[in-house]
């Protein structure tokens, strides 16, 4: 059998060949709802707990309660498989090393829930998501943190979920690609057209974390779905 270290699937945030990464957020922690993902042509999926005020409600919940669902999805798949920890409980080292006892290969947390011994753990990657609120010097400076493996921007209020993607969106976007050192991503907390995804990525967008916010709910549907979040040609400068 192999031990935890062993199954660890860090994850690559821009595979080779692909124009973008697309990272599934599961709407609830299934081995089945990942596995349509990773038939979709997901690169990693994310499983979530301690959801706190906007998450579904499937991300409510304490690790302890969602463990064996974890396990599942980790020893199912064959890609990458992250956690999103929200802030639903104070996280302390004893829960970390707890958590940790799975073989998740990432961790997000927005950045002022991350804890600095999460941060300088180096038995996985980190991405740091940020929310409204933060300054723009305050992202630039997080992006140049050592540890930070990625940088995911999702900024868009409960009330403005699932609206089409704006002019606003986009420029505020381009400035945050100028300015962070590490490679972006998008949570797609919006509704996002082909053309604004060829739009972002020209940005410099290097994936899409996508948000279960955009969905229609269904598990029958998740699949096709997803599919028209996942990038349709190889990326030009890896040829």
């Amino acid at each position: 059998m192999e031990s935890v270290p062993q199954l660890r699937r860090l994850l690559d945030v821009l595979p080779q060949g692909k124009e973008y990464s697309l990272i599934a957020s599961l709407p609830k922690n299934s081995s089945a709802l990942a596995a349509k993902a990773e038939e979709a042509g997901a690169d990693a999926v994310v499983l979530n707990i301690e959801g706190d005020e906007g998450s579904s409600s499937g991300h409510f919940g304490s690790y302890d309660l969602h463990d064996a669902y974890i396990n599942d999805v980790i020893s199912t798949v064959s890609i990458p498989c992250g956690l999103y920890v929200g802030g639903g409980r104070h996280l302390t080292e004893e829960y970390w090393e707890r958590i940790m006892s799975s073989a998740f290969g990432f961790v997000e947390m927005y950045a002022h829930l991350m804890p600095l011994f999460v941060l300088s753990d180096q038995r996985l990657k980190k991405v740091c998501a940020i929310s409204t609120g933060y300054i723009l010097e305050q992202v630039s400076q997080l992006s140049r943190m050592e540890g930070v493996e990625a940088v995911d921007i999702a900024t868009v209020a409960p009330s403005a979920r699932g609206t089409p993607f704006s002019v606003l969106d986009c420029a505020t976007l381009a400035v945050i690609c100028r300015l962070s050192a590490k490679p972006v991503l998008l949570r797609t907390q919006k509704r996002l057209t082909r053309s604004d995804i060829a739009r972002v990525v020209d940005l410099g967008v290097k994936g899409l974390v996508a948000d279960p916010c955009i969905f229609s709910g269904t598990d029958e549907a998740y699949k096709e779905e997803l599919c028209g979040l996942v990038s349709r040609r190889e990326s030009t400068a890896s040829t």
